[in-house]
């Protein structure tokens, strides 16, 4: 690219965003706004924060306001990028601890990590509850999994100069405290 042409950014709200702040950010939503089963959004309670489902939450917590699954990659490219990136690793995770089946393809949307997100959260028998503990849980997953050797280092001087073994869990609070 020449220095003349305009350099691709990334809005500054979405550049150090992760996937698992975007969970904690659609775990908080929901418990704040409501949850729905078997539609995006309940848009007549309140159109500009309505109750959503686990997916429109992600979208929520990415475009800041109702976006349609379908609809998204109508935007700008890195919050498509973070919508996708968290929806996949969801159902990574539900597939990976058992919480999804196979996903039924008689949804509009047909990318499969979708479906398999979308069939968890209409389960009957799924509660509120439920989805935020699995969002919580993913969210630490991903930063457990993802830490850097740097981060891990740092931690681990931090518990020991505390005369502490360092933990998963140990981690996982220092890391929500940074």
């Amino acid at each position: 690219m020449n220095p003349t042409q305009k350099q691709p950014t990334t809005p500054g709200a979405l550049a150090d965003l992760t996937p698992a702040d975007i969970l904690r950010c659609a775990a908080r939503y929901l418990e704040i706004r409501g949850w729905t089963q078997g539609d995006p959004y309940e848009l007549a309670e309140n159109p500009a924060f309505p109750p959503a489902c686990t997916l429109g939450a992600i979208a929520m917590a990415v475009y800041g306001r109702p976006v349609a699954i379908e609809d998204r990659y109508c935007g700008d490219g890195a919050a498509v990028n973070l919508w996708d990136t968290t929806a996949i690793c969801l159902a990574d995770f539900l597939r990976q601890g058992g919480h999804s089946t196979e996903p039924h393809f008689d949804s509009p949307v047909s990318d499969s990590y979708t479906v398999i997100v979308a069939d968890w959260n209409d389960d009957a028998s799924q509660t509120l509850a439920d989805v935020l503990d699995i969002l919580r849980a993913c969210a630490d997953d991903y930063d457990w999994t993802h830490a850097t050797e740097d981060q891990l280092e740092t931690y681990a001087e931090h518990e020991y100069s505390q005369e502490r073994l360092p933990t998963r869990a140990g981690f996982l609070v220092w890391r929500a405290a940074q």
